[in-house]
C-alpha cells in the first residue's frame, strides 16, 4: 500500500440486524420480503456481541440487498488508503536507519528491509510470455566501501499468489530469525485492478475471497539459503498490518459470496424465468450454512479452521430486522515467535484510516448521513465513527466507540489520528459545502466503565473561532507530535499550521505560516524543527518542482522557514511524497540528522530542442546539522546515481525506490539492484 492508493479496501458499510433465519424450502421465499430491506450504513453508539441467529440474518439480508441492487462482488469494492505518518527519530548516533514508521516501537510492512547486515528486498513481479515471476532477494552490506553484494535470489511460485506486498524481519535479542512475507492472491490482485460497472447486458459473478492472505515465515539465519519454515492463509483481503515485538496484527476485510447465486436475473419476478430465478437465488441463501459465510485461515496447507464463530463479531447496539450488511473486518493477531495464530476480532463496519499505537488500535471508518435521500451535493452531512481495541496478551479486545463530524479525507487519512496520554486526537473534513471544506479538530477520552469515546474538545470552536485553514483549501498533510499538531492545506499558497495540544480539554491554533508550493509529508525533528517534502508551486498553483524545507518550531505562535531545497522543474517526482516509507532517516550524531529520499527529476531541455526533457533518478542525500547549537540547517549532502540498466532488467527499476543509510554509507535500492556511495565527509 504506496499508500495513497496502497492498501486496497472493501467499503459497502452496512451495519447489523437482528431477527432469526428458521427457513422451509418451500415457504423461504414468502418470508424474504426484498422490497422491505435496505443497506444499513454505519452509526454512531457503541458495539455489542452479535448472538449467531443475528449474524446469520445480517449476513443473508447483505447477499439479498446485493440481489435486490442488481450488484455484484466487483460494485462493493472500492480501493482507498490506510497510510500513517512517523514518530521521531532515533536519538543515539551512529548506527543505521530502519522503516520509516508513525510510531516509535510499532513496525510497519515494506518491500524493503535492513537489520544492519542484510538488505531484503522484494522484487517487483516481472511479466514474460512464459508468465509472472517475483523473488526474494538479499544483499549483504559492507558500510566502509559502501557496496551491496547479492547474497542469495529465492523465485517464488506464482501460481496462486502475486508479489509480495509487506516484509517484516522477525528477531530474537541476538540477530535475525525469520523474515515474515505477505502476499495476495491473484484472484483479488485482478478483480481490484478491474473498473466493473453493473450493466444489464453484462453481469459478472461474485468472487471468492478464499485464502486471498498469505503469511509466510523464511529461515534468514543462511541468508545465503532461504527456508520456509512457516505459512498461514487467511480468507479476505489485506488492508493493513503493524507488528510490535514479534506479534503481528492484521487488518483484513471479508465479504460473504455464494458462487451460484444468479446476479443476471435478481429478484424481478416480471417474468418466469425471472421469477424462478428468484426463487432458487433466495433458496441458496436461506438453506447456506452461517459457517460457509464467514471467513476461514489454514496453518501449514493442513484443513481450513474458522477465523471467527457465528457468535463473535461485533455490531451496532441498534440493529433492523430489514437491513444487512456484506462487510466483515477482522483484526487477527499472530504470534511470528510460536507461529500460532492468537486471536481474531471481527466488526461489521467499513475502514478509512488505520492507526495503532504501542496500546490500542483505532479503525475510523467514514460515511455521510443522507444515504436514504439521495445525495444533496449541497448539503453533504458527513461523519466518522472511530472504534477502539486495546492490545492485550492474547491479542486484541474492543473498547469503545465514537463519532465526530466530518470525514477522515482523501490523503493518507491514518496521519490524520493520534493517541497521547490516553486521549485520541483526530483531524476531519466537513465537505459540506464542497467549495469551502470546513477542518476539524477533535480531542476524544473513554468514558469509565462505557464504552464510549466522548469528545471532550473540538477547534474551531467559541473560545477558538479561527478557521484551520483559508476558504477552499484543502488538507495535504498532518502531523502530531506529543502535545503538538501541524497541519499543511493548500489552494494556492501553502499555509501552516500549529496546534496547541498540551491541555487536551482546551486546544489552539497556535501559529501559522503561508510560502508558495505545499507540503506532503511533515517531520519533526525534536521540539525545536520540522522537516517537510512537497512541492513548489508558482503563483497559480502548478507544481514547478520537488521541494525539500526546514522550519524553526521553537515559537510555536511564529513558525518561521530556515530553507527550502527545489529539484527540477514540473514533472519531478518522488515516491516519498505519498508513501512516507520511502523516506530514510539517521541521527549521525547529537548535531546532525541524515536524510534520504528517491527522486526522479525532470531537468528541462532547451526551448529550441524538440528532444524530451532529460530524466534523473537518484538518491537525495541531505543533513540537518546545527541541531545543538540553536542554528539549524537544510543542507543538500549529494546523491546516490542509478547505474544503467542490464539487459531484460529495466522492468525493475519501476518500484522499491528506497534509502538505507548505515555509518557512512548511503544505499539506494531501485527496482531490483543496490548501489551505494560513501557520505561526504565534509561541511557544505
Amino acid at each position: 500500500m504506496n499508500f495513497t492508493l496502497r492498501y486496497l479496501l472493501l467499503c459497502l458499510p452496512l451495519a447489523a440486524c437482528g431477527g432469526g433465519s428458521t427457513h422451509d424450502s418451500d415457504t423461504n421465499t414468502k418470508k424474504a420480503d426484498y422490497s422491505q430491506l435496505s443497506e444499513q450504513h454505519l452509526e454512531p453508539g457503541s458495539l455489542r456481541q452479535a448472538s449467531a441467529t443475528e449474524l446469520e440474518q445480517l449476513l443473508k439480508n447483505g447477499l439479498r440487498v446485493s440481489l435486490k441492487n442488481n450488484q455484484n462482488f466487483d460494485t462493493l469494492v472500492r480501493a482507498a488508503s490506510v497510510n500513517n505518518t512517523a514518530d521521531d527519530v532515533k536519538t543515539e548516533a551512529g548506527g543505521h536507519s530502519i522503516t520509516n514508521v508513525q510510531v516509535q516501537g510499532v513496525d510497519e510492512a515494506d518491500s524493503v528491509k535492513y537489520d544492519g547486515h542484510y538488505i531484503y528486498l522484494a522484487t517487483p513481479t516481472l511479466f514474460t510470455d512464459t508468465g509472472a515471476t517475483t523473488s526474494i532477494k538479499i544483499f549483504a552490506t559492507d558500510t566502509a566501501t559502501a557496496k551491496a553484494t547479492e547474497v542469495s535470489t529465492t523465485n517464488l511460485d506464482t501460481t496462486y499468489w502475486g508479489d509480495i506486498s509487506e516484509l517484516y524481519l522477525v528477531s530474537n535479542e541476538q540477530a535475525t530469525t525469520s523474515l515474515a512475507t505477505l502476499r495476495r492472491s491473484w484472484n483479488y490482485i485482478a478483480l481490484m485492478n478491474t473498473d466493473v460497472r453493473v450493466a444489464d447486458s453484462s453481469i459478472w459473478w461474485p468472487h471468492s475471497m478464499k485464502q486471498g492472505i498469505d503469511i509466510r515465515l523464511y529461515d534468514v539465519r543462511s541468508p545465503a539459503s532461504l527456508s520456509k519454515s512457516w505459512s498461514l492463509s487467511i480468507d479476505g483481503n489485506l488492508l493493513s498490518s503493524r507488528k510490535i515485538g514479534n506479534k503481528l496484527y492484521i487488518v483484513s476485510s471479508f465479504i460473504p459470496s455464494i458462487e451460484t447465486l444468479d446476479y443476471s436475473d435478481g429478484t424481478d419476478s416480471s417474468n418466469a424465468a425471472k421469477s424462478d430465478a428468484r426463487i432458487r437465488n433466495e433458496n441458496l441463501i436461506a438453506d447456506t450454512r452461517i459457517e460457509k459465510l464467514l471467513p476461514e485461515y489454514v496453518i501449514n496447507d493442513g484443513n481450513p479452521q474458522p477465523l471467527i464463530s457465528s457468535s463473535g463479531c461485533l455490531i451496532p447496539v441498534h440493529t433492523d430486522k430489514n437491513q444487512g450488511s456484506l462487510n466483515i473486518i477482522n483484526i487477527t493477531t499472530v504470534d511470528l515467535n510460536t507461529q500460532q495464530l492468537l486471536n481474531s476480532e471481527c466488526i461489521s463496519s467499513n475502514v478509512d484510516g488505520i492507526y495503532t499505537s504501542l496500546n490500542n488500535v483505532y479503525l475510523g471508518g467514514s460515511d455521510h448521513t443522507n444515504w436514504n435521500d439521495g445525495i444533496d451535493w449541497n448539503d453533504w452531512k458527513s461523519f466518522t465513527l472511530i472504534h477502539k481495541f486495546a492490545l492485550v496478551d492474547s491479542g486484541v479486545t474492543y473498547q469503545a466507540s465514537g463519532s465526530v463530524e466530518g470525514i477522515l479525507g482523501w490523503n493518507q487519512p491514518s496521519f490524520r489520528m493520534d493517541e497521547y496520554n490516553d486521549y485520541l486526537r483526530i483531524v476531519t473534513t466537513d465537505y459540506g459545502n464542497f467549495t469551502e471544506p470546513k477542518h476539524l479538530l477533535n480531542v476524544l477520552h473513554k468514558v469509565t466503565g462505557r464504552s464510549e469515546l466522548e469528545v471532550v474538545a473540538h477547534l474551531p470552536n467559541a473560545a477558538h473561532p479561527e478557521p484551520i485553514g483559508k476558504p477552499k483549501e484543502d488538507i495535504y498533510s498532518v502531523r502530531f507530535h506529543g502535545a503538538k499538531a501541524y497541519v499543511v492545506t493548500f489552494e494556492r499558497k501553502d499555509p501552516l499550521y500549529v496546534l496547541d495540544l498540551a491541555t487536551a480539554t482546551d486546544p489552539k491554533l497556535a501559529g501559522r505560516l503561508e510560502i508558495p508550493g505545499f507540503a506532503t509529508y511533515l517531520h519533526p525533528v525534536g521540539e525545536n524543527y520540522l522537516f517537510s517534502l512537497g512541492m513548489e508551486t508558482d503563483t497559480n498553483g502548478l507544481q514547478t518542482g520537488v521541494k525539500a524545507s526546514l522550519y524553526d518550531i521553537r515559537d510555536m505562535t511564529k513558525p518561521t522557514l530556515i530553507n527550502a531545497i527545489v529539484f527540477g522543474n514540473s514533472g519531478s517526482w518522488s515516491s516519498a511524497l505519498y508513501d512516507y516509507r520511502a523516506i530514510s532517516f539517521l541521527q549521525a550524531s547529537n548535531d546532525q540528522l541524515r536524510i534520504a529520499f528517491p527522486m526522479t527529476e525532470i531537468i528541462e531541455a532547451n526551448p529550441t530542442d524538440l528532444l524530451i526533457n532529460e530524466t534523473h533518478p537518484g538518491l537525495k542525500l541531505f543533513e540537518i546539522n546545527g541541531l545543538t547549537q540553536h542554528a539549524a540547517s537544510l543542507d543538500f549532502a549529494g546523491e546516490v546515481i542509478d547505474e544503467p540498466a542490464a539487459s531484460g532488467d529495466s522492468i525493475f527499476r519501476n518500484g522499491n525506490e528506497r534509502g538505507i543509510l548505515h555509518d557512512n554509507a548511503a544505499f539506494y535500492v531501485h527496482g531490483a539492484t543496490v548501489n551505494g556511495k560513501k557520505w561526504r565527509m565534509t561541511a557544505p
